[in-house]
This record gives C-alpha cells, structure tokens and sequence, in this order.
C-alpha cells in the first residue's frame, strides 16, 4: 500500500517484520562481547581509517520498540572496513545477504568487517530516548543536528557526506501519526533526516507555479498560530523557486511544529517536512527560514563546520529578502532591524570570528562557532554585497551556484570565488569585515562617499 503524503497510514502498519536477519544466525559480535571492546575480531587493532562512505541508508524504526534496522548501501570501494557514529544505540547484530558480519564497538563508533563486497549490510539495533534535544526527543520529534545521528541510526555525521535516504516508522502510539518522507533522492546530510510523532493534524496552504503543495501541521492547540505563521509560506516557497532554481526533495513540503519543550525555539532544517519550535509556528520568518535551507544547507552541504555561514547565513539573507519580495519593502526593512537587534544582543554573549581560516578543526558546539553572531554576521556581509551589485543580481549569484552545487558540498570560499567570477565584484572586504572580524561592523560608519548600486540586473 502506497503511503500518504505524510505517512500516516503507517500507524496500521505491523512491525517490523526485517528485523530477522538472513544467512548465519550465529554473530561474531554480540551487544554484550564488543561494549568497550578494544581490536577487530582477530585482535588486531583496528585502523583509525575505518570510514567506507555511505551512498543510502534505508531506515525501518519500530517506534514501540525502540528498534531499527539499518541497510546501508556503500561507495564503491577496495576497503573491506567500515565505521559508524554509533554512540546512542545498542546494537544487536551486523549481517550481510551471505550472512553474520563481524563487529565491534569502541569509543561510541560501531566497526564492521564488511569485506570486499560492494553489496548492502543490514545492522539490527535499539535506540533510547535522548532528553537533550540530541536524539529522538520525549515528544516524540527528533532532533539529530549536528553530531547526534548516532543516537538514531548508524551514520557519519560529517556535513560533507552525502548520501540519500528511506524512512520507514512503525509500531506507533494510538491516534499518532507519523510525519516524514518516505524517501529522499538528493544527496544530502545526515541531519536532513528526521521524522516527528503526535497527534498531527496537517492542512495544505497552496500549490507554488512548479506545482510544490505546500502544507503545515500543527499539534493540538495550535491552529492558530500554525497558520499564522504560514499565510504567506506558499509565496515565499514560489519566491525559492521561481529564483533560485528546482527544489530537490519533491513536490510536497511541510512546515510542522516540534514540541521541544518550552525553552526551545527556532527551527530544524529537516527537508522536506522541516521542524518548527512550537514556540515560534507563529513567526513566518523562522518558516522562511528553515524553507530556504532546502536550497542551501540541504540542497547545497557545507564542506565542513566551520563554512555553517554558507548555509546559516545564507538562507537568513534568502528568508528576509523573500519575505521582502512577497510581504512589501517595509516588511523586509522591519526585518532588517530585527536583525540588527539580534546581532546585537547576541554580541553581549559572544564576539568569535564566523567563518575560521580552517576546515575540520573546530567543534562546532565546544568551540562556540554556533551563535546567532554567525547567523546575523552572515546575513549582513549579503545585504553588503547586495547593496553593491544589486540584489536581483545576488539573486541570480545564488541560483547559478545552486544549480552548479545542488546534491554537492561546497566551502563558504567557493561562494566568494562565485560573487566574484559571475559579477566582476571582489567580495573579500566585505567578508573580511563581517566574517573575519571581531565587533559589530553596524557600528562603525561606512565610506560615505560610496555611492549604492541600482538594484537593477546587469
């Protein structure tokens, strides 16, 4: 039976009934032998470049009994190893098509033995309830940005692989349903994948010209807010479009609010039925938001975390400029002031640099890269550029380079390289004083014998 848009049959469903494994019953490893375990299954120790990349992974989650079932599907490759991010799950066995694979865990990593074989592994395990907004959270959303895909299911949580997916959840709680995709085709990250359980009521908001049906769903007691929120999301939808090239992950999109908790705000770029803090279902900007990150972030992934201004800065430009171009110029200007606020207070906590001189050297979350300094910093060093080019022709900019990256990871450089290729203009002073700087540049008076650009195209 084909499943809904927004699989809500698969509350009928039984469970899973591959979670049997083919071949040898008999494992190698077992979830009790390889905790803490040390060497392989000979007792060697284990290279430190166990990583063959994922091409798919095809998830089947019992939610009632906190249980899944991993296909993973591998590059092309000579090496016979392969590792996970594993760190939240207890797993239970590793097999392949011709039978038991050997396996261990070490350190929050699964390592399998996987052969030369280029054919799919199956991995059977059990997950919990991570009540730190770095799993599957109590409510019954999950929340896997940016490292915590190894609470839900055996991955790499580097931004820059890529690989697509199918979502399969079963066994749920009366009268929920399930949201989620049932498959994502566009190479993306693996924190793009998500899915939320509750007792959703969803309703579609219109059709943009490409033919994309746009809907929102929302939890009990929040209609209201729900559509107040989206009355204009469709438009803004058609705005991505219609500028910056085909949306990659179908032709149905949600906005669906993610009960979080009551501190939680903002939004999770989990496309194409992208999670809302309930707290902010009324803000059409977070909408626009997390809508944009379907053309930069998961359209196009960043090369590693210190270029998150690609996709964080980025689309906080794209959610204002199309809120801009849908709601009036007075909308968008109030929005720039929102803005210019929010880069403020955020600067009373912390003053880093945005965009780091290295690639996969910091820790996103240790280090203090992510701030909304780096969201807001990055969304002022665009409205620059703009007011030097023209923003119809920024405009084309993104779409030329979506289209070149869409399915690929790039680096915040390439971006620049970009402006500078399509345009004729430099942007590296701008983003030396926005993204490579200390202190807030609304601070400090620009040339006041620069002359703005006509927003007019070249």
């Amino acid at each position: 039976m084909k499943r809904t848009a927004y699989c809500a049959s698969l509350a009928v469903s039984t469970s899973l009934a591959l979670l049997a494994c083919a071949g040898d019953p008999d494992v190698v490893g077992t979830a009790e032998a390889v905790r803490g375990g040390g060497g392989k299954a000979d007792g060697t120790e284990i290279p430190a470049d166990w990583n063959r990349l994922i091409a798919h992974t095809r998830l089947e989650i019992d939610f009632g009994a906190m249980a899944g079932l991993a296909t993973v599907v591998f590059e092309p490759s000579d090496s016979g190893l392969a590792s996970f991010e594993a760190g939240g799950l207890e797993v239970l066995e590793v097999y392949s098509d011709v039978g038991a694979l050997p396996f261990e865990r070490r350190e929050g990593n699964l390592h399998v033995e996987t052969g030369p074989s280029d054919a799919p592994i199956h991995i059977r395990y059990r997950f919990e309830v991570q009540t730190s907004s770095t799993g599957l959270g109590p409510a019954g959303s999950t929340v896997i940005w940016p490292t915590y895909c190894g609470n839900l299911f055996p991955c790499h949580s580097d931004p820059a692989d890529g690989l697509t997916f199918e979502l399969a959840v079963t066994g749920l709680p009366e009268d929920a349903v399930a949201l989620y995709p049932e498959a994502i085709t566009t190479t993306t990250p693996a924190y793009t994948l998500a899915f939320a359980i509750g007792e959703y009521t969803c309703q579609v908001l219109g059709t943009t010209t490409a033919a994309t049906e746009v809907s929102v769903c929302w939890l009990p007691r929040g209609k209201t807010r729900a559509l107040t929120g989206t009355k204009h999301l469709t438009p803004v939808f058609d705005w991505f479009e219609t500028h910056l090239g085909p949306y990659a992950f179908g032709d149905r999109v949600a906005s669906v609010a993610a009960d979080w908790g009551d501190a939680a705000a903002g939004g999770m770029e989990h496309h194409p039925y992208w999670h809302v803090a309930t707290s902010e279902m009324d803000l059409p900007i977070t909408h626009a938001h997390e809508a944009a990150h379907g053309w930069f972030g998961a359209g196009v992934r960043i090369g590693c975390w210190e270029d998150l201004v690609l996709s964080e800065g980025t689309v906080s430009y794209l959610a204002a400029r199309a809120l801009g171009a849908v709601k009036g110029p007075d909308v968008e200007a109030a929005q720039w002031e929102e803005y210019a606020e929010e880069l403020r207070v955020a600067l009373e906590d912390t003053d880093d640099i945005v965009w780091p001189d290295s690639c996969g050297e910091v820790d996103l979350l240790e280090d203090g890269l992510w701030s909304n300094v780096l969201y807001m910093k990055g969304a002022f060093f665009y409205r620059d550029v703009a007011a030097a080019i023209g923003a119809d022709v920024l405009d084309t900019v993104f779409a030329s380079f979506y289209l070149q990256y869409v399915g690929e990871a790039a680096r915040m450089q390439d971006m620049l390289d970009h402006i500078a290729s399509e345009t004729g203009f430099d942007p590296t002073e701008l983003a030396t004083r926005w993204l490579r700087s200390t202190g807030n540049p609304l601070d400090v008076p620009t040339d006041p014998s620069a002359e703005p650009q006509s927003d007019e195209p070249r």
